[in-house]
């Protein structure tokens, strides 16, 4: 879905390639849930996932936690990713050292490349509200970041725009907007 808004958007910035539609360039595969866990991982894969916290139940927590154990595998971070989150405790990790990844799993050892490249389109909380005045939607989803920022996103976007409703699904659950 994101490469397809992209490629439809593409003529709206400069870009060194122009006529490169990420779509048809791209064998991209959605994964379904629970997918992550049995598929093979050999060389030339590449996976893009959006979860950066690596929150429990989401395909990034599973993937990374069975790319960690092996020093073939490498994990990139292109963004900001909570220190209290798994994604986080992964991104301070030192290979070979023992460190707990999630309370789902507990502890486990890195033996793969971690490295971060400094990719973040991140606003703060602040800028966050007023797109939200500027977009003025029916219904906000708030589904990234720690719980104490999302509540104080949910009680800013209430106090400044009332008629606003505002969701926090779990991970996984399913929303009807």
């Amino acid at each position: 879905m994101f490469t397809e808004i992209y490629d439809l958007e593409a003529h709206r910035t400069h870009r060194q390639h122009s006529s490169l539609q990420l779509h048809e360039a791209l064998n991209l595969v959605v994964l379904d849930r629970g997918q992550a866990e049995s598929m093979r991982l050999h060389p030339g894969r590449l996976f893009v996932l959006t979860a950066g916290m690596m929150s429990e139940n989401t395909a990034a927590h599973d993937l990374a936690l069975r790319m960690m154990g092996d020093e073939r595998h490498a994990v990139f971070f292109v963004g900001y990713a909570d220190p209290d989150t798994p994604g986080g405790r992964l991104k301070a990790s030192k290979p070979g050292e023992p460190f707990v990844f999630s309370s789902l799993v507990g502890e486990v050892t890195r033996r793969c490349e971690v490295a971060e490249f400094d990719l973040t389109a991140h606003a703060n909380r602040d800028e966050l509200v007023e797109f939200v005045g500027r977009v003025d939607p029916r219904v906000v989803v708030l589904g990234h970041g720690a719980p104490s920022a999302r509540a104080w996103i949910e009680a800013a976007i209430r106090a400044r725009y009332p008629r606003i409703k505002v969701l926090q699904p779990e991970p996984g659950e399913v929303v009807e907007v």
